[in-house]
């Protein structure tokens, strides 16, 4: 995969690093991307995917919750 910078240049684009962070039964993979001199962070996957709300309000509390420690887990990485 490439994108093209200004005329005349071009860079490749390439997945530096993956991190895979679970709690509970949420698990997420971030890939850290570079291209020319930018450095990417995406959301390669999510399970559950991130914006499930759950069916009943017990659902809805663990998935918080396991998001919350997923964040925790993320930001000491």
């Amino acid at each position: 995969m490439s994108s093209q910078g200004s005329p005349g240049e071009e860079f490749s684009t390439t997945t530096v690093s993956s991190v895979a962070v679970q709690a509970g039964d949420s698990k997420i993979v971030i890939a850290i991307i570079k291209c020319g001199k930018w450095v990417q962070l995406q959301l390669a996957e999510s399970q559950p995917n991130l914006l499930e709300i759950g069916s009943n309000q017990d659902e809805t509390k663990k998935l918080l919750h396991d998001h919350e420690l997923l964040l925790a887990k993320l930001k000491n990485s």
